[in-house]
This record gives C-alpha cells, sequence and structure tokens, in this order.
C-alpha cells in the first residue's frame, strides 16, 4: 500500500490520506481494479480505527472482532481512469453514522486532497463478531453510552435488509477456489476477495457471450456502483459457485451476483457499470 498519513482522528470520525496508487493495484487491463479500490477504503478505516477510531483496538481483540456485513460502494468513472502518473493526493473521511447493540455503520467519502473532488463513497455495516461462536457479540456497556448519541441515527437505503434475489436457472456459472492470499486476518476470505471473484466471472460470462451488451473483459468498463451482503463466509480452499446474471434486457449495465458455499448463498452483489469499454493500456504511459 502506498505511504499513509493519518490527518485527523476522534472516536467518531477520522481523515487519512494516501501519496497515490500503487502499481500492483492496476489490473490486466492497465486500469485501477475495483477490489483493489475496496481495498483502499479498508486501509484507511484499518488507519483510523488503529489511531482512534471507534476505540477499536478495546472492541476488537482475541474474544471479538469487527467485520462487515453489507456495504455501498459508489465510485465516479472517471476514477477508473486513474494512472501511476496521476498526481494527486488521495484524501478518506470517515465518519461514524450509527451505533447498534453489535452493529456499527459509518461512511466514507474519497475526494481529492487537492481539489476536493470527490470520487467515491463507501458505506459500510459491521458487526463485532466472537471469534469462537462467530455469532454476533454486543459491546461493552461503557461503548454503547460513549457513542449513545449515534444509537438513534437512521440507517442509509443502501444498508437496509432485502430479500436476496433468486437465482435465475439460465445464470452463469463458475467454481472459483480460493486460496490463503484471499484471506485476512479474521481468517476468512477478505471483502475486497469476493469482489475479484466476481470480477474474474463477469469477463468469463462477458467474453462467452453470455451478458447482453457486455462483451469484452469486464475490467475495460468502469465500476459505478456495488451494493453487497456478505451472509455468510468461507476460508481458503472452499469451492464457491458463483453466479451472474442481467435483470433483464432493458438494464444490461445492471449485473447480479450471488456466491455459494455447499448450496447456501453466502454472498450477494447488484452492481452498475459503465456502458463503455476503455481501451486497454500501460498504467505507467498515462
Amino acid at each position: 500500500m502506498s505511504h499513509y498519513d493519518v490527518k485527523s482522528v476522534s472516536g467518531h470520525a477520522a481523515s487519512v490520506s494516501f501519496a497515490g496508487i500503487p502499481y500492483a493495484d492496476f489490473d490486466r487491463t492497465g486500469y485501477w481494479s475495483v477490489w483493489c479500490t475496496a481495498k483502499m477504503f479498508e486501509a484507511a478505516r484499518i488507519m483510523a480505527m488503529y489511531n482512534g477510531f471507534i476505540d477499536f483496538q478495546k472492541i476488537d481483540g482475541r474474544e471479538a472482532g469487527i467485520v462487515i456485513v453489507k456495504q455501498g460502494l459508489k465510485l465516479k468513472a472517471n476514477l477508473h481512469q486513474k494512472s501511476l502518473n496521476s498526481s494527486f493526493d488521495i484524501l478518506i473521511n470517515t465518519q461514524l453514522l450509527q451505533v447498534g447493540k453489535t452493529s456499527l455503520v459509518f461512511n466514507m467519502e474519497f475526494i481529492d486532497g487537492t481539489t476536493k473532488e470527490v470520487f467515491g463513497e463507501n458505506i459500510i455495516k459491521s458487526v463485532r463478531m466472537n471469534r469462537k461462536t462467530r455469532r454476533p457479540m454486543a459491546f461493552p456497556d461503557w461503548f454503547y453510552e460513549k457513542y449513545k448519541s449515534y444509537t438513534e441515527s437512521t440507517v442509509p437505503n443502501v444498508l437496509t435488509k432485502q430479500p436476496l434475489p433468486e437465482i435465475p436457472k439460465n445464470a452463469f456459472q463458475f467454481v472459483v477456489v480460493p486460496r490463503h492470499s484471499d484471506t485476512d486476518r479474521n481468517n476468512h476470505v477478505n471483502q475486497s476477495s469476493y469482489i475479484k471473484f466476481c470480477m474474474d466471472v463477469a469477463t468469463h460470462a462477458s467474453l462467452s457471450g453470455y451478458y447482453a451488451y457486455y462483451t469484452q473483459d469486464m475490467c475495460l468498463y468502469a465500476p459505478l456502483h456495488w451494493t453487497i451482503s456478505y451472509v455468510g463466509e468461507c476460508v481458503a480452499n472452499d469451492n464457491l459457485h458463483v453466479y451472474t446474471w442481467q435483470d433483464d434486457d432493458s438494464a444490461p449495465s445492471h449485473i447480479q451476483f450471488s456466491i455459494l458455499l455447499k448450496d447456501r448463498v453466502i454472498f450477494h452483489a447488484s452492481t452498475i457499470f459503465d456502458s463503455e469499454p476503455k481501451k486497454r493500456r500501460l498504467p505507467a504511459k498515462y
């Protein structure tokens, strides 16, 4: 990850900057991959948390961990265009929105630190999880009391619980096996790895002619919206069945993904992509 600087941090807000985009974040087509963009947001969260945001080190430890259960990712198309030669300071501002008995909701805004142009937003719902039982675990009383003013806040619409759509019989399917490099400190597959799996399967579907309208490598189409539900979890070497489909021909940019482990849905994403593909490029040339 690129060099970071914690500009400011408190229990309810934080601001973290990064100096440019690492070369490893660019995919095979020469563009900043959406899974690495999600990982950049994650890096900003981690830096904020370990420096005092939400008193993280007091609520995360051997007994409990903080895991994502839902997130909304909204990105501008021009963020996809950024290259190694793009001279801009990445600034990610994080704001606590809501505190529940076992959950946290916060919003992250991705801006150009110089021009203040907004490039993206990441809304996160996390749950405190018991590491042994893998079940939600209540925050200590002192935590709930300290952040009491956030307990009555309204949850953004993107995070409201919705029934998962049924997988169509004609959905495109591909089997993915996560590796240890896809996991994180919670000993399960990382949130960004699921996005990578979806993009790999989407490209298989696109190049095989399954999708309407999309016919090229899906990394060439700018990702605009991802609404993700993490219903379960998986670990390295699990066999995952990844399904993808489009809602209907009138909205080809709306692509759905479901990931199943042992016939049970553990992940779902509703996405929107830009309609026009970019040309392949070498990231260092632009």
